[in-house]
């Protein structure tokens, strides 16, 4: 991928850490980037194997196996079970989730996502996120290796060096939860930003 590395280089600078959601096919397709990933102190998510259309049309057997086959690439990657889930393009119902719980993950949606039709340009990407910003909110941003992710990155560029000009602090989804965990949703410090989700991925851009 063009844009993934460029997005790594962004949290760097800014001393930030992301999760990223990442496609089994696209890990063993990219090892290099995962391995980048890992090395930079980042936390790897479950995006599904195969990165379905409609993950909640599919069987039980299937969603457990798309489940599970990310799951063994990305422990046999990176040495360790993730307990992270989000589901592609945000689809899910009661049979996903419950899937999901069963096998130990805990489903991840997003507060905003950059990417939207009514944001075309990498400036109303960014301008679009900062305004439904709220502490502990996950912002979903994209990367991979379509052209048209460029605006992607300098948008993730704005937004990093606006919320670090007004002070917020970059945590991953365990560090979110764990503060969720030791109390109500308004005790997050005030200045609290999540880069939450990118993964990796070629062609279409999936969610």
């Amino acid at each position: 991928p063009t844009f993934t590395p460029q997005v790594l280089d962004l949290l760097d600078a800014h001393h930030a850490k992301g999760t990223f959601f990442m496609i089994g096919q696209r890990m063993e397709k990219y090892p290099g980037i995962v391995r980048q990933v890992v090395a930079r102190g980042h936390v790897i998510g479950n995006h599904t194997f195969s990165h379905p259309g409609a993950i909640e049309a599919l069987t039980e057997v299937q969603i457990t196996n798309d489940l599970e086959l990310c799951e063994g690439v990305i422990e046999r990657m990176t040495g360790k079970r993730t307990h992270l889930f989000r589901p592609p393009r945000g689809l899910i119902d009661g049979t996903v989730f419950t899937i999901a719980a069963e096998r130990g993950y805990q489903t991840i949606l997003w507060t905003v996502c950059a990417d939207h039709r009514k944001a075309p340009t990498p400036e109303e990407m960014a301008q679009r996120v900062l305004r439904r910003l709220r502490p502990g909110a996950i912002i979903l941003v994209h990367d991979g290796r379509s052209p048209a992710r460029a605006k992607d990155v300098t948008a993730t560029r704005l937004i990093i060096e606006e919320l670090a000009e007004r002070g917020y602090r970059f945590v991953t989804v365990p560090e979110l939860l764990q503060a969720a965990a030791a109390g109500p949703a308004d005790t997050f410090p005030p200045k609290w930003w999540l880069p939450a989700a990118a993964w990796l991925h070629r062609g279409t851009d999936p969610r």
